[in-house]
């Protein structure tokens, strides 16, 4: 079914891509931008914390560098596409160039936009801009809720609405739904990453003001994955069924020396497994999950310096019925001109129950002290 969608996604964007370039005469517009970041991360802990980092150092940690296209077609059509260098989704090791935008935009008006094609989803507050470390302030957004960002894009297609009201405040409505495979990071693995194909669907509002900006995102999440293991265990035919649902409330307010940013994360979880066991052969066996849930939050308080830098310190805690940890960061953005900027980052942070995903520590009650420092830039 998915392959059906994907290929029928393919013919949608290729067949309005024809139709536009089979209109009338037009001018068509070009524009190359590009970004880049270029980091150092040293910890004092031999296990790996955010994939890479160890006592060692690395630079594979947010470092990048991107791309991005970006075509007007005509008064309504536009469409864009962006590839990255970064370290590999599937392994630990290597890098890879990686598409992270491909899709078609349809304006009709001011008010409405429509994509079709690979797109990020608008969760968090800098989901949109994640791999632009310019654009914002921490050296490293907390983990504690951006830990999940491999389920930012989507290839699908998205609706959105915008519009000013009365008292001058933007308003903004989007939905979207699509299908995506993820790549679920499994700690002390040698091969590839298994992948998990997501069939996604979900509704982000949002408002911003003069002072502040309030966005809630909401998606559900069907997965679907062959297993051919379970602990250890060898599985013929065997299939993992997960339901997810993520949600998120991002609010930030800024006066005029500082700036005030909060986000609450909530992923609600479910699933089963089924499979022969091998080589005993049937019976077959099927194993179901009670539902439970993750919590992740941050707050970070930024301040001035000159009215172009920033120093900031900020706060995260997570939590799940199996996951446990928190962390505390402080840190400074010099922006050497409106382009580039470098950040200095130190972040404690203390594992009380392990996080795979993040980590290969297996020890409870782990302490993690890093330092981060980047080169980040954009240009067009």
């Amino acid at each position: 079914m998915l392959l059906k969608l994907s290929r029928r996604l393919k013919t949608m964007v290729l067949s309005a891509l024809m139709a536009v370039f089979c209109a009338p005469a037009f001018a068509v517009d070009y524009s190359l931008s590009g970004f880049g970041t270029v980091q150092y991360t040293i910890g004092d802990n031999e296990q790996k914390y955010l994939r890479f980092v160890n006592e060692d150092g690395t630079f594979k940690v947010n470092s990048i560098l991107g791309a991005q296209l970006d075509v007007q077609l005509n008064q309504e059509f536009s469409a864009t596409v962006q590839y990255v260098i970064a370290p590999k989704q599937r392994r630990d090791e290597g890098v890879e160039l990686d598409n992270r935008w491909a899709f078609l935009k349809y304006k009709p008006n001011d008010n409405w936009h429509f994509k079709l094609g690979r797109q990020r989803l608008n969760f968090y507050l800098d989901s949109e801009n994640l791999d632009v470390g310019h654009t914002y302030v921490p050296t490293n957004l907390s983990p504690e809720v951006y830990f999940n960002a491999g389920v930012l894009a989507v290839d699908g297609f998205s609706a959105n609405y915008n519009f000013e009201d009365s008292a001058g405040r933007y308003w903004g409505i989007q939905a979207i739904t699509g299908n995506r495979d993820i790549v679920q990071r499994l700690s002390g693995f040698s091969g590839e990453f298994p992948l998990n194909t997501f069939e996604l669907g979900g509704i982000v509002l949002s408002v911003n003001g003069e002072n502040y900006r309030i966005q809630l995102a909401h998606h559900n999440a069907e997965v679907d994955r062959e297993l051919t293991q379970v602990n250890g265990i060898p599985l013929i035919d065997g299939r993992l069924d997960a339901s997810a649902r993520f949600t998120n409330l991002g609010a930030e307010y800024r006066w005029s020396s500082y700036t005030l940013r909060g986000e609450i994360s909530q992923t609600e979880l479910a699933s089963s497994l089924s499979g022969i066991i091998a080589p005993l052969g049937p019976p077959r066996v099927t194993v179901s999950s009670p539902e439970f849930e993750e919590h992740g939050a941050n707050l970070t308080l930024i301040r001035k310096v000159f009215d172009e830098h920033a120093i900031y310190g900020s706060y995260g805690r997570f939590i799940s019925e199996f996951d446990d940890q928190y962390s505390l960061a402080v840190g400074g953005k010099y922006n050497m001109s409106p382009a580039d900027s470098v950040k200095i980052e130190l972040q404690h942070v203390v594992e009380k129950n392990t996080r795979p995903q993040l980590s290969d520590n297996r020890i409870p009650n782990t302490t993690f002290n890093f330092l981060s420092v980047s080169y980040n830039w954009v240009w067009q």
